[in-house]
């Protein structure tokens, strides 16, 4: 730091000083306010550098997801948001595939790959970004520091620890689509009798059209968030030709661990239902949102 000087003027020209302007100057000068001067200018300067360095950091893009709100369930600790980074933890940049070819191309050669829903920025915010499996394994750290993505075992454990209708504790209380029940439906009197039961007995429910008129409801698809994971119906993309599926229906999350050459495992929610599935046919090329889980 550049030293700093201090200069003091005598009073009317004359080569005297009373003790009064003596002691003025002495207090100006005293080691008190030399102190407090200096402890000033150290606050400006540090003030203006950490301006500087804070200007710096906003201005580079890391793997830090934009809001790493966490909820306990059990002895988990999960993230409530979809991750939604474009670098690996190591600062490589993870291709973005921005057309059909593109995605199914990164499928084919292996290769990590995310992608928003429809290809359109506007459902980040909402829904974070869309990961192909090969990403969520690559050595170079998908999720960040602190976290990573979650076993099919893991994803057990949570499901396991809700309990019943665990899918309606996990999905989100708003964002899901609605559906109507009722109509025409498979009567519930006589749905489990046998072929050879039927031709005995006749029922008297449906008078044996197997097929009963129901009063229609609308049902909302969301679920109570009981547990706080806050699951959004984010669909996913398809490997082959690239086409995105079932946004509003679907929420869709890998986990960490293959099923064969050709699958991994994840789980989903379904806006009909409170279940939460554990599907075999999960191909690695297909893009399906990620959830992270603390080390």
């Amino acid at each position: 730091m550049a030293a700093v000087f201090y200069t003091s003027c005598s009073n009317g020209g004359s080569s005297e000083s009373s003790p009064q302007n003596e002691s003025s100057k002495r207090d100006e000068s005293s080691p008190q306010n030399e102190s407090s001067k200096r402890d000033e200018l150290f606050t400006q300067n540090q003030s203006s550098k950490l301006d500087e360095l804070f200007s710096q950091n906003q201005s580079s893009t890391q793997n830090v997801s934009s809001n790493l709100d966490e909820v306990t369930i059990g002895n988990q600790v999960w993230m409530t948001k979809n991750l939604n980074v474009d670098k690996f933890r190591n600062g490589d940049p993870i291709p973005q595939a921005k057309t059909d070819a593109e995605w199914e191309a990164a499928g084919k050669n292996k290769q990590s790959a995310w992608c928003y829903y429809n290809n359109d920025p506007a459902n980040e915010s909402k829904y974070g970004k869309l990961y192909n499996w090969y990403a969520v394994i690559d050595a170079r750290g998908l999720a960040p520091e602190g976290y990573h993505i979650p076993t099919d075992k893991e994803w057990t454990i949570l499901v396991n620890y809700l309990g019943n209708d665990a899918g309606t504790k996990m999905k989100s209380k708003g964002g899901w689509n609605s559906y109507t029940s009722g109509g025409d439906e498979t009567c519930p009197n006589c749905v489990d009798w046998s072929a050879e039961y039927r031709s005995k007995v006749p029922c008297h429910t449906c008078k044996d059209r197997r097929r009963v008129s129901v009063p229609t409801q609308t049902n909302t698809g969301n679920g109570t968030n009981a547990c706080g994971f806050s699951g959004l119906p984010g669909g996913h993309r398809g490997y082959y030709f690239g086409p995105f599926l079932d946004i509003g229906k679907y929420g869709y999350w890998w986990s960490f661990t293959e099923d064969d050459e050709l699958d991994a495992w994840y789980r989903d929610l379904y806006f009909r239902d409170g279940y939460v599935r554990r599907p075999y046919d999960g191909q690695k090329g297909n893009g399906l949102s990620v959830r992270c889980l603390r080390d």
